[in-house]
């Protein structure tokens, strides 16, 4: 049976005690009941969370994750990256490849392996572990046919992305669900491929897997389903903007087995219910403008530029220029604390 590793980024360069409070809230309600409901187990669940996420949220973060053997929790200290890339979260799985092999949670790294992704307020459909180790393992043989023959760029590894296409929005604070048809979505990208040519489901932006197939030469899979798979929610902490298309909420019943059959907490939801960030009442907050994080994700990647260059300075011994750059990554590093404190 392939080994199956699930990535899952919480709370990177948000040191906001009060706002990484609320995104632990969401995990533990929604993400975390729903990967300890899955019918199989046979995964290794890595929980990567900021080297400086404020300390009491770090405790109860790992205090979630003790009872459960195949959750682990992953520290990744953003400011000392100096291999990033564009358009992807290789760097995530950068780290989360040094801890699988320091942990020997892998003994092979040759081996061909399963990789997904889940946003730490997302949720799959009990069954989603089973269908996809099933439908995976079943097909690696026939994609290694051949794989002596691939060409240069192309030799190290076979690969297959697949993906459930259907799932539901769910508009949290509303408890508006509604039907989502899209391939390739975050957390619908399942993909196998050597541990040791580096790519996973971290290795490209979800809705750009049909093209970057193409470049790996991986085929491309849409697994059966008969039902939605898999919970996008939409609340307000999201960093994209979004607004509910029908304010009929779901009927009670109705909900309420959406939630049984994808594992979420309803109790531990209500829990961090009730006033919003704006200070709208949960239910009648209908549209949201999204909370930016895309600034903190550029001083990471500029901050991981200097580390670089500093390191050829270094080498070099610049030291009037290396002075130089040391300072602006200094400043850096500020600004990307201040703004990870600010509740906005």
């Amino acid at each position: 049976m392939l080994k199956h590793f699930v990535v899952t980024r919480l709370g990177l360069g948000v040191y906001s005690e009060r706002r990484i409070a609320d995104v632990v809230s969401l995990f533990e309600a929604v993400t975390l009941p729903s990967l300890a409901g899955q019918t199989s187990q046979d995964f290794l669940w890595l929980v990567v969370v900021d080297a400086d996420m404020p300390a009491a949220a770090s405790r109860q973060v790992e205090r979630m994750l003790q009872p459960y053997s195949n959750f682990h929790l992953v520290t990744l200290d953003v400011t000392e990256l100096t291999h990033v890339r564009h358009g992807c979260f290789d760097w995530v799985w950068d780290r989360c490849q040094d801890y699988i092999l320091e942990t020997s949670l892998l003994r092979d790294p040759a081996k061909y392996i399963i990789t997904s992704v889940i946003d730490a307020d997302d949720a799959w459909h009990h069954d989603v572990i089973r269908a996809v180790n099933a439908c995976m393992s079943a097909q690696l043989p026939q994609v290694q046919i051949g794989e002596e023959s691939r060409g240069t760029w192309l030799r190290h590894s076979a690969g297959v992305a697949a993906t459930f296409r259907h799932g539901y929005k769910w508009f949290i604070d509303a408890d508006v669900w509604e039907p989502f048809d899209c391939p390739f979505m975050s957390m619908s990208v399942f993909v196998v491929a050597r541990f040791s040519s580096g790519i996973s489901a971290c290795s490209s932006r979800h809705l750009g897997w049909p093209s970057y197939c193409k470049v790996l030469a991986f085929e491309m899979l849409e697994i059966a389903q008969d039902e939605p798979m898999w919970v996008y929610a939409r609340h307000d902490r999201a960093t994209q903007p979004w607004s509910v298309s029908s304010m009929s909420s779901a009927e009670t019943a109705g909900s309420l087995d959406r939630c049984r059959v994808f594992g979420i907490d309803r109790n531990k939801l209500r829990q961090r219910q009730g006033v919003t960030a704006h200070g709208a009442t949960a239910a009648s907050l209908k549209s949201y403008s999204g909370r930016n994080a895309s600034d903190q994700y550029d001083r990471i990647f500029k901050i991981a530029a200097l580390n670089r260059k500093i390191a050829a300075l270094s080498r070099r011994n610049e030291l009037g220029e290396l002075a130089a750059a040391e300072g602006e990554r200094s400043r850096l590093i500020g600004m990307l604390r201040t703004c990870g404190e600010m509740d906005v």
